[in-house]
């Protein structure tokens, strides 16, 4: 179901649906005219949690723009719409979906669902320059994951590392701020203002490039 959506200013769309449907009620959900694209497109999915994670981002993604967009994919795997009409981007948590739209730049978002699971690969994407509240363990490290993921879908490069090229800057956690980022993957070493939300049921993150 759509829980939010919302200009985050005048060219800045942001949805946000929460899974709460089978994947037939959500097929059925969508435009008649969509719905046979859809089904040549699930055929060929296996995984139901994938198929959840497409309808439901298909589905937001035509509540949000009143229309049957297009979703197609670049050789580095970042999405954009067929006609071009806005800049996309698209993340999935368990529970959720969330879609960014921008008339004219660049966009990255990302959600997660609160896990534990995030222990098991901290090595893989935090720096030993970086801070980590020890009496907030486990959300400051999805903070930082879920900022890594937008600047990642912000800089349209498979060769970046997170832990080598990411690199986030100290910032203490509220329900909602702002965290400020930078990266050492190009020679001129960009610096990024990321928003961040935090709830009780996800963390959310997107910047605008």
């Amino acid at each position: 179901m759509l829980i939010r959506k919302e200009y985050i200013d005048k060219d800045c769309l942001l949805g946000i649906w929460k899974i709460t449907e089978t994947r037939e009620e959500l097929l059925c959900m969508l435009s008649k005219t969509y719905q046979e694209h859809a089904h040549k497109y699930l055929s060929g999915i296996k995984s139901n949690q994938r198929s959840l994670e497409w309808l439901s981002s298909r589905l937001l993604l035509q509540l949000l723009t009143n229309d049957d967009k297009t979703v197609v994919y670049t050789k580095q795997g970042q999405p954009f719409l067929a006609d071009k009409s806005y800049q996309i981007s698209i993340s999935h948590s368990k529970d959720y979906a969330v879609v960014l739209l921008h008339k004219h730049k660049k966009v990255g978002v990302d959600i997660e669902n609160y896990s534990h699971r995030i222990l098991k690969i901290e090595k893989r994407f935090i720096s030993e320059q970086e801070y980590i509240d020890p009496n907030n363990r486990i959300l400051h490290l999805i903070l930082h994951w879920c900022t890594k993921e937008t600047l990642y879908k912000l800089m349209d490069s498979t060769q970046i590392i997170f832990k080598k090229h990411l690199h986030i800057n100290p910032f203490e956690i509220s329900d909602k701020g702002l965290i400020v980022a930078n990266e050492t993957f190009t020679d001129e070493g960009a610096t990024f203002d990321i928003f961040y939300e935090v709830n009780s049921d996800y963390v959310l993150t997107w910047g605008i490039k």
